[in-house]
Order: structure tokens, then C-alpha cells, then sequence
């Protein structure tokens, strides 16, 4: 007997009807809603729409990667993001401005910068004076720019974190030597 036959013993006439779909639910079927995402989807050399958009690959400007990919978003996401919470603080009146002033602080960093190189090859840059902290990945593609609300104890609190992690990983490196 076929759960259709069972279920159409019910008293509940509902526990038969045809699913129409999700609008027949009252819900929305996100997989079939055109993109509303204005960013242009990136395609692998082989033709195919890499699954994690830290695959896909980053916009250049001037050359360069725009910005870094991650879980959250690809390049180019990324970008806008930093851009549309940060852009104004830097005076920069759209994308390019901004990244572009990112790469200059990186690239080029004020006398008085400190600086921070994680395990991993990012570099975290943190200049006081103009409170401006930066992570740039190891191919100088900038990650964050920002001026941090917390000022210089955000800045302490990454160089606490990275001498955690150096200080974790050690511990368990020297364990599994044991």
C-alpha cells in the first residue's frame, strides 16, 4: 500500500494535497528566485562555477587582486563590504578609491606602523597615530582596512590572539613529538 493510500484515510485532507511547492506552503524557494547578488557569478578555466566562492577567482585592478575571497564572500563581496562600513572614514567616494587606499597603507606603510606576520603569511599592519589597521594575505592582497572603535587596544587584543595561537600550537606540536 502506497503512503498516499494511507494517508488519504485521514481525516485531514490537507495530509494528500499535491505539494505545489514552496509558495504553496507560504514559503519561498530561494533556489529558483532569480539572484538578486549584483556581483557577476566567476567561472573556474574548465567553465565551472567554483562551490566555495574563496575558489573563485578575484577581480584584478590595476593587476592585482581587488581583495581577498573567503567562506563569507567572494573578492569582489568583500570588498563592497569593507568599502560600504569603512569607505566613508577613509574619505574615499567609491571602490577603487578605497582599495587603492588600502594598498597604499599596506604596501607602504606610515613610519610609526607596527606590524604582525601570522603563521599563515597574512601581515596585520597597525599605525597609532592614525589609528588604521590593516591585514593584507601573504600575496599583499588587502583582507581589512578600517579604523578599529576599541583605537590601540584592538590592536593588543590581535597581538595577544597571534601569540595565543603561536603559543597553542607549539604546545601541541612539541605533544605530538613526545
Amino acid at each position: 500500500m502506497s503512503l498516499t493510500a494511507v494517508l488519504a484515510g485521514c481525516e485531514r485532507p490537507t495530509a494528500v494535497r499535491a505539494d505545489a511547492g514552496p509558495a504553496s506552503r507560504g514559503e519561498t524557494d530561494y533556489a529558483a528566485a532569480p539572484s538578486s547578488d549584483p556581483v557577476p557569478r566567476a567561472e573556474n578555466a574548465d567553465g565551472r562555477r567554483p562551490a566555495d566562492r574563496a575558489e573563485a577567482p578575484a577581480p584584478l585592478l590595476d593587476g592585482r587582486p581587488l581583495w581577498t575571497s573567503s567562506r563569507r564572500g567572494s573578492a569582489e563581496e568583500n570588498a563592497r563590504r569593507a568599502f560600504a562600513r569603512n569607505g566613508d572614514s577613509f574619505g574615499a567616494s567609491s571602490l577603487e578609491a578605497y582599495v587603492r587606499k588600502a594598498r597604499t597603507f599596506i604596501d607602504a606603510p606610515p613610519a610609526g606602523a607596527q606590524r604582525l606576520t601570522r603563521r599563515n603569511g597574512d601581515v596585520l599592519l597597525y599605525h597609532p597615530a592614525s589609528n588604521t589597521f590593516a591585514v593584507a594575505s601573504r600575496e599583499g592582497a588587502p583582507r581589512a582596512f578600517f579604523h578599529p572603535d576599541e583605537g590601540a587596544a584592538y590592536w593588543e587584543a590581535q597581538k595577544a590572539r597571534e601569540t595565543q595561537r603561536r603559543t597553542a600550537r607549539a604546545g601541541s606540536d612539541r605533544a605530538s613529538e613526545g
